[in-house]
Order: structure tokens, then C-alpha cells, then sequence
């Protein structure tokens, strides 16, 4: 039971942070999505339109929601199972982006390289909980 709540508290991170991170991204590098949009060759060239280091922070989102959502599950639950499941999800996610709305080369290459590397240093910055430890403290 421990594992399955540590899985979906750390799946809800994960998606929490992608979000602000994402958020953060637009605010800074808004763009405009109009009815022309649709079209896919439209979709690349806004998408192509876009500085570098809005770009940059999708790929930071990317790591970060799979390092703190695997930290997390990981905290939870102890099994390191949880935490490259939570990655897993992050790449799953990505991958459906990917196939939505184009991206450069190297983005496509990150969206599996950052959840990975993520969740890898999740597993290493972790833990296990002494006894009588609080777990979130």
C-alpha cells in the first residue's frame, strides 16, 4: 500500500512541477496559438520561433519534475521502482508532446535523456529513512 501511495504522490509532483516550470516559461516566452495553428508546418515554425532558453526550460522542467516526483515516491515508499516508474511516466508524457508538436533534434533527445538523468540522481541523492525518522522530514 506504502508503494502505491509513494507511486501516485510522486507521479502528482512530478505533473506539479512540469507545470510551474512550463508556467514559468510561458510567462517569460509567451506565444501566441491562433486557429492556424493546426496546421503542423505552422506548429514548427512557431515552434522553431522560440528562443533558446525558453526551450532551455522545458528541458529543466523535463529534469526536474523526474528528480523531485522520483525523490518523493522514493522518500515515500523506499523502492527504487517507484522512482524510474515516475520517470518513465515523465518520458511517456513527453513522448505524446513529441509526437503532437515538433521539436529541434536535440529537444527530442533530452525529453528521454533529462526524466532519465533525473530520476538517476534522485535514486542517488536518496536515502533510506532511519527508524523513528519522520518521512518528510
Amino acid at each position: 500500500m506504502r508503494a502505491i501511495v509513494g507511486l501516485v504522490l510522486g507521479i502528482a509532483a512530478a505533473l506539479a512541477i512540469l507545470a510551474a516550470i512550463e508556467a514559468i516559461a510561458h510567462a517569460f516566452y509567451p506565444v501566441a496559438l491562433d486557429t492556424e495553428t493546426l496546421d503542423r508546418t505552422a506548429l514548427a515554425a512557431k515552434m522553431a520561433a522560440l528562443p533558446l532558453p525558453a526551450k532551455l526550460l522545458v528541458v529543466v522542467g523535463w529534469f526536474a519534475a523526474a528528480f523531485g516526483g522520483a525523490w518523493l515516491a522514493l522518500r515515500v515508499c523506499d523502492r527504487r521502482w517507484a522512482g524510474w516508474t515516475v520517470a518513465v511516466l515523465v518520458i511517456a508524457g513527453n513522448i505524446a508532446t513529441l509526437i503532437s508538436l515538433p521539436h529541434p533534434l536535440w529537444m527530442q533527445a533530452a525529453a528521454i535523456i533529462a526524466p532519465l538523468a533525473g530520476a538517476w540522481a534522485a535514486v542517488r541523492v536518496h536515502h533510506k529513512p532511519y527508524k523513528g525518522e519522520p518521512l518528510l522530514g
